[in-house]
């Protein structure tokens, strides 16, 4: 059941998230220093392994290539006008098992998925960084639990997708009426205020009356407002989430999972408004009574990692969201930033301080791991792209990240399916795979690619006799692989390093053997027993689908 509800997590989190393109974007609007994985690579389509030019960089899971390889890739040409680039042509997709030279031997990098496992006192919690498709920490990740104040990270969402920022509001008399044990902003009917300020106030202080002020104004009445709210939820693929208000006060109806706030979290924090709200200390406000007298407040965030006169307070986090009912316990969403990279950890049903202690325990066990994983990765200076993209005439610059580095531009991978109709996406491999060539043709090998065993490649056998024009012939019996082609006979048995060519004995440094239910032999071997040039190498792969 775990694995299921995971897998279930990890497609979800593959889910591109409007507007996450153009807020990653940002990321690149000035020069600055990054650490990318710096690496050959391959693609597939269609059954059939090209050798790309490369070099591939990637940076926060998301892989970019040089513009000059889209165009090779796709069969374009490719213009500079000023500072504008421009792809045209009709897109195919140049497939060629022909390779140039040796294949390329990049050094082997560990796997660059962060994983933790600390303890940690709440009854669940996910933590995400940047756009990995798994989280880095989960504990009970999908178990129904109350959001509380925690999802007015969803009532800000839509107010700041759906409303203008200096707009007046007028405090309804519903906003003042919410329960009396709610958190408040301390707001009356006859308030007038932007909506910039309401934000503050059910952001800081946590006021409940600001959140019905913000739904009301957003949708007409609150529960229309809610209706949104479930509605971007199941955009979101917040399965596990139902929302019955609009500030988190407790109802038996109203729930969400650690990894739904997750998901609604990571696509708030793509809004650089939401940010700055959420990451202010406290907020002074100056605003106009039901009769118009001049009222000011001052509202101070009730996030202790955030307030630097808390003993919590965490410099590398930049925001976040607590939440408390007698039901739902302590609860708190939170982001931070270190070493180029992003995270959002999600808290749930812990306790006052502990939730505090919790998330650090996290933060510090994901940037030690980090750091370790960084070592493979290489510094690179970027600067901001300076021009447009177009592909037939068509601006692509908005749906695309672009950056600049050492003269050359890069642009990622997903402009492959914003151009083919050949292409709906684009997959990078989760780890470098080995490659083979045989007379310069890279092999293309079904399901199971190369291993290495005591210094020496073995392949499968069936797709590897079929690309060598070996005729397979296999004796279960005596486990005896034979391979013919025209005047070469080629006779191994499993696990023996002793095999005939054409009658000849010979000794082999690797065996014949089986892993995983598949038949693997010698590479090298059988490459010298046809007189072939034979070579081998390591890389990334992108996957056309």
């Amino acid at each position: 059941m775990f694995q299921k509800s995971m897998l279930t997590f990890m497609i979800l989190l593959l889910i591109k998230l409007p507007g996450l393109a153009t807020a990653t974007a940002a990321a690149f609007q000035e020069p600055k220093q990054i650490q990318v994985y710096e690496e050959s690579y391959y693609y597939h389509f269609q059954g059939v392994e090209s050798k790309g030019n490369g070099p591939l960089l990637t940076y926060k899971q998301q892989a970019f290539l040089p513009v000059e390889d889209v165009a090779s890739i796709l069969g374009l040409t490719l213009s500079q006008q000023g500072a504008d680039l421009h792809l045209d042509s009709a897109p195919t997709v140049n497939s060629s098992v022909t390779v140039e030279g040796e294949l390329p031997k990049d050094a082997t990098i560990a796997a660059e998925q962060l994983r933790i496992n600390p303890k940690i006192g709440a009854q669940a919690s996910v933590m995400l960084e940047d756009d990995a498709a798994q989280p880095v920490f989960s504990k009970n990740a999908n178990q129904r639990l109350y959001p509380s104040s925690a999802l007015k990270i969803m009532t800000a969402l839509l107010a700041i997708e759906r409303g203008q920022l200096q707009e007046l509001v007028t405090v309804g008399p519903r906003a003042a009426a919410v329960p009396h044990d709610s958190s408040k902003a301390g707001l009356v009917p006859g308030d007038r205020l932007t909506l910039e300020q309401l934000l503050y106030a059910m952001m800081l202080p946590s006021g409940n009356d600001a959140a019905v002020a913000i739904a009301e104004h957003i949708a007409g009445s609150e529960q229309q407002f809610v209706q949104l709210m479930n509605t971007r939820a199941r955009k979101l693929g917040m399965t596990r989430t139902n929302f019955v208000n609009s500030h988190g006060y407790h109802h038996p109806n109203q729930y969400t999972t650690a990894a739904d706030l997750a998901l609604v979290a990571k696509e708030a924090a793509a809004s650089p408004v939401f940010m700055k709200i959420v990451g202010a200390p406290s907020y002074y406000a100056s605003y106009r009574g039901p009769n118009g007298a001049a009222k000011a407040k001052t509202w101070r965030n009730s996030n202790s990692l955030i307030r630097t006169d808390s003993p919590y307070f965490t410099a590398t986090v930049t925001g976040g969201k607590t939440g408390y009912t007698s039901a739902s316990r302590y609860n708190l969403v939170s982001f931070a930033s270190s070493n180029d990279h992003d995270y959002v950890t999600v808290i749930l049903r812990g306790e006052r301080n502990q939730r505090y202690v919790d998330t650090r325990n996290l933060l510090q066990s994901a940037y030690t791991k980090r750091a370790q994983l960084n070592g493979a990765k290489k510094r690179i200076n970027v600067t901001p792209f300076p021009g447009r993209l177009f592909f037939n005439g068509r601006e692509l610059t908005n749906e695309v990240q672009l950056f600049n580095e050492n003269g050359k531009t890069f642009v990622s991978t997903d402009v492959l399916a914003l151009i083919s109709t050949h292409i709906s996406r684009v997959k990078r491999s989760d780890s470098q795979q080995m490659k083979a060539a045989l007379d310069q043709q890279l092999l293309t090998f079904d399901r199971v690619g190369p291993v290495i065993r005591n210094g020496r490649m073995l392949v499968p056998v069936r797709s590897f006799f079929e690309e060598a024009g070996l005729q397979l012939k296999w004796d279960a019996a005596a486990k005896r692989i034979e391979g013919r082609a025209p005047g070469t006979e080629i006779v191994m048995t499993l696990n023996s390093k002793q095999a005939y060519v054409n009658g000849q004995l010979v000794s082999l440094d690797v065996p014949a053997t089986i892993e995983n239910g598949r038949t693997l032999v010698p590479l090298r071997f059988i490459s010298e027993a046809l007189e072939a040039k034979v070579d081998w190498g390591r890389g990334r792969v992108l996957y056309f689908y």
